[in-house]
């Protein structure tokens, strides 16, 4: 019911738009030593957090136990989420300090800093991976989110977004209130600064931002929060803490012609514990791999990333099916080809393979594809469809070690070629003998296969006469009696 404006320099803002949440988090404990030697590249850009305008500004608690307090790696399907307090030095490390960076590259953006519920357009310089997905531009709102979809409606609180503190967050009620953001071509910084509760300004100043990185990485930074995120009202604004995709499905509205209807799925969700936001606390969201990295059918169908993955060949596209393409792979009858998770070229796993590995980086989470060759010390990733010919190149390998079945298959079909041959001239042979045959019958009409055959022709025979004195007996002309059936031999006979 939370509605919000967009700026004008958006295109037209789709209005018949239904949401529907289908809602698929989980959460589990993972193992993540694979994730522990990963270079964090963190956003901190080098500076240094006991300078002016860091966390030294700010007093923690009294009486708050002075431990450092992380929580373990969280597995969301998407992405492992890792909290950090606020007595963790990591969490000092992921705060961008805007004050510190460039003046011409960070900007304020002058109507979200004085408006309520308003939402503006953002330009990214590098390609953002969301969910599997290059985004190129975003939607920062005054509510304390980023919206990520690329259909622009009113309802960007339900899904497609990115929330370290979604809120009812009113930055015209104060002059000290912004919405800054910071590009420095490998990370967007966005910063709501001294924002505060619309219905509720007695609280404090919020200040909070969000890092997204071109690795794929997120991280939420929290500077200053006056109060427990728990406690914030949600009667006049959602309160969300997390990541949301989802695809959008055309329908066809056959009682108005050329209208359609925009209906968002949500398919995943990543829900973070508001308890653990708290002052200088920090959030970092890895992006674990998705079935969209892959180009080529053999990696996808047998990847192993905790996705049921298939490979589409009419759209040439890894995936699960429930992605920002979702139409395009239900259109394309997708599903059904899936099912078979078969490739067009068959792998023979008979023999003793020579494994090569090919290392995929679409985020810092690195892992390894095994594919087997043969007859080949070295692999590449096929950049296009198999063929039929492909599967039998191996066929007169038996010098470089390939298995004895192949010379059985040579002889296979050697006896096939032999008995086609044998059939072939077995057939001449009968043509030609029946050829002789007639011949002979020809020349010699008294002989006991003419007279055989002679005996079994039609009754009405036209009249014939045989020559005399040629040592043969002489018929007298045989001539059809009426509509009778066999004839009337001459008495002169």
């Amino acid at each position: 019911g939370v509605l919000y404006e967009v700026v004008q320099s958006f295109p037209r803002v789709e209005e018949n738009v239904q949401v529907d949440s289908y809602v698929s988090s989980h959460r589990w404990r993972r193992h993540s030593e694979s994730l522990k030697s990963v270079d964090t590249n963190r956003a901190s850009m080098g500076q240094d957090s006991l300078e002016p305008g860091g966390f030294t500004d700010l007093l923690l608690e009294e009486g708050h136990d002075n431990t450092t307090q992380i929580e373990e790696d969280t597995d969301h399907n998407y992405y492992t989420s890792r909290t950090y307090g606020p007595y963790d030095s990591t969490s000092r490390d992921l705060w961008v300090n805007i004050d510190q960076m460039e003046k011409d590259k960070v900007k304020i953006h002058g109507i979200l800093s004085n408006t309520h519920r308003q939402a503006a357009r953002v330009n990214l310089s590098f390609d953002f991976p969301f969910y599997g997905h290059f985004l190129r531009e975003i939607t920062v709102a005054t509510g304390g989110f980023i919206y990520t979809g690329e259909v622009v409606h009113r309802m960007l609180t339900a899904t497609q977004y990115i929330a370290p503190l979604m809120a009812n967050f009113d930055p015209s009620v104060s002059r000290n209130s912004t919405v800054r953001y910071f590009d420095n071509g490998t990370a967007l910084v966005v910063q709501w600064d001294h924002v505060h509760l619309q219905d509720n300004y007695n609280l404090g100043s919020f200040t909070f931002q969000a890092t997204l990185l071109n690795d794929g990485r997120i991280i939420f930074g929290y500077k200053e929060i006056p109060v427990a995120v728990t406690q914030i009202s949600s009667t006049n604004h959602p309160v969300k803490v997390g990541l949301s995709d989802a695809f959008v499905v055309v329908h066809r509205i056959q009682q108005i012609p050329n209208v359609r209807r925009r209906t968002i799925y949500e398919y995943h969700r990543v829900e973070l514990q508001m308890s653990k936001i708290t002052n200088l606390s920090a959030v970092e969201m890895i992006p674990l791999p998705t079935c969209l990295q892959f180009t080529s059918c053999g990696p996808c169908v047998t990847a192993q990333i905790g996705f049921n993955c298939s490979w589409c060949s009419k759209l040439q596209r890894c995936s699960s099916g429930f992605d920002r393409h979702r139409q395009d792979w239900v259109d394309s009858g997708c599903p059904e080809e899936s099912k078979d998770k078969i490739c067009e070229k068959t792998i023979d796993t008979t023999e003793t393979p020579l494994y090569s590995t090919t290392t995929l980086l679409p985020t810092t989470t690195r892992f390894r594809v095994l594919t087997t060759t043969r007859g080949s010390t070295t692999s590449h990733l096929p950049t296009s469809l198999p063929t039929e010919d492909d599967t039998k190149i191996a066929l007169h390998l038996k010098d470089n070690g390939a298995s004895t079945d192949d010379s059985a298959a040579e002889k296979k079909g050697g006896t096939l070629h032999a008995g086609l041959i044998v059939g072939i001239l077995v057939l001449v042979l009968i043509v030609a003998a029946a050829i002789l045959v007639t011949a002979y019958m020809y020349h010699h009409p008294t002989s006991a296969a003419s007279l055989f055959f002679i005996e079994r022709r039609p009754s009405r025979w036209p009249a014939m006469k045989f020559r005399r004195g040629s040592g043969h007996p002489a018929y007298a002309e045989v001539e059809p009696v009426g509509e009778k059936e066999g004839f009337i031999v001459s008495e002169q006979c």
